[in-house]
């Protein structure tokens, strides 16, 4: 069963943290990022082929052709905000994709291994339902980007050909659509295939930020609730107690491991991301102010969608992570330590000053990545000047 993955949690049948990128990993094996135990030649040049169409040709059929199509001179003013706006998009989307997939085979497994240990602190099945869940909602996070970044494709792509025209007007030496309106079709479904592989690299290379940032939360929030126990059984000796805090120390440690193995693929990822979206909000805004085709509209509408899904959830669920830092620290002064031994004590100190440095994310090791910055580059899309920090 497909939504299988978004199933409610049951007391014998629960997903991994693993489990939460279920739905990439499949979109990874259509796209030919991933490595199958058969048929691997024929894997590859598939893989070498969608690459090289979906990522580099579609943005450089897109140049071609903006350069070179005599068409140009008399399009539509909304028309060619389309295309830039898409050209921008595009031009981007072979760095992050290239940057993604050279840096993820790399740390995915290590990230796994993690998040395995992680799940083995998970002593009971309430932590075990909670765990779940967040990987419900990463799960779904994916089902929703999908669902936004194929409706901007499906609606770009009929929008275009009612009207005759191309909709992201990559240049095909094979067939000419202006001869007739049945090569408006079909030039146009070749273009709409090579596009959503496209597309639906673009999201991955958006949404696998947000899976990793939630399950870095459940995780710290599952630490912090073993925190909130310390030294509340009455039965455990001084010893247990003891055991208890290192335990929390040790995952603790894992989770921060977790954090820098993640942060240098999301900076980079991120950056790029931030580069585009302002030159591409701007031009889609304006997009709509000059159009006159109400589902030209609806597309641009649909295209704002998917730029802003780009970062913002992302933004957001950092800030939550720093608040969710703060919570940890304060569990741990607020802890049960008055009565316990001075070793418990001095223990306790330790760990209270390795979580007083927040897990942050930034965007090319130059600027935060928070709901603060993204709105201040929405701002400048807009044309207002950035606000000093």
């Amino acid at each position: 069963m497909y939504f299988k993955y978004l199933r409610k949690p049951t007391a014998t049948n629960v997903l991994t943290s693993s489990e939460a990128m279920h739905y990439f990993e499949v979109a990874m094996f259509w796209v030919g990022w991933a490595q199958p135990t058969k048929y691997q030649l024929l894997y590859r040049i598939a893989s070498t082929f969608i690459c090289l169409f979906s990522t580099v040709y579609l943005s450089v059929g897109m140049l071609i052709s903006f350069i070179f199509d005599t068409d140009m001179k008399s399009t539509n003013l909304s028309e060619l905000l389309t295309i830039l706006q898409l050209l921008f998009n595009a031009m981007g989307l072979p760095i992050k994709v290239l940057f993604l997939r050279l840096h993820f085979s790399r740390f995915s497994d290590k990230v796994k291994d993690i998040l395995g240990r992680l799940d083995e602190s998970c002593s009971n099945a309430e932590e075990k339902r909670e765990v779940h869940r967040w990987a419900v909602r990463c799960n779904a996070a994916y089902l929703i980007y999908q669902a936004i970044y194929s409706s901007y494709a499906i609606s770009t792509f009929f929008a275009s050909a009612f009207v005759g025209t191309l909709p992201w007007r990559v240049y095909n030496p094979f067939v000419d659509w202006r001869k007739s309106w049945l090569n408006v079709w079909k030039a146009g479904l070749i273009e709409f295939v090579i596009a959503i592989f496209g597309i639906t690299q673009g999201l991955m290379s958006d949404v696998y930020a947000l899976s990793y940032a939630l399950i870095l939360r459940a995780h710290l929030k599952l630490l912090r609730l073993r925190v909130d126990k310390l030294c509340s059984d009455p039965g455990k000796s001084e010893e247990e107690n003891l055991g208890d805090l290192i335990k929390c120390i040790k995952d603790h440690k894992l989770i921060n491991k977790y954090y820098v193995t993640i942060r240098p693929v999301i900076s980079g990822t991120i950056f790029v991301q931030f580069l585009l979206i302002g030159l591409c909000l701007g031009l889609s805004l304006i997009n709509i102010l000059f159009s006159t085709d109400i589902w030209a509209a609806l597309a641009t509408i649909n295209y704002i969608n998917g730029l802003i899904v780009q970062t913002f959830p992302f933004c957001y669920v950092c800030d939550l992570i720093k608040s969710d830092c703060e919570l940890l620290e304060r569990a741990i002064f607020h802890s049960n330590w008055l009565e316990a031994s001075p070793r418990y004590k001095k223990t306790l100190i330790f760990f209270l000053q390795r979580s007083q440095k927040p897990l942050a994310f930034t965007a090319g090791s130059i600027f935060p990545i928070s709901t603060r910055t993204n709105i201040q580059d929405i701002k400048y899309s807009e044309g207002e000047p950035l606000e000093d920090e």
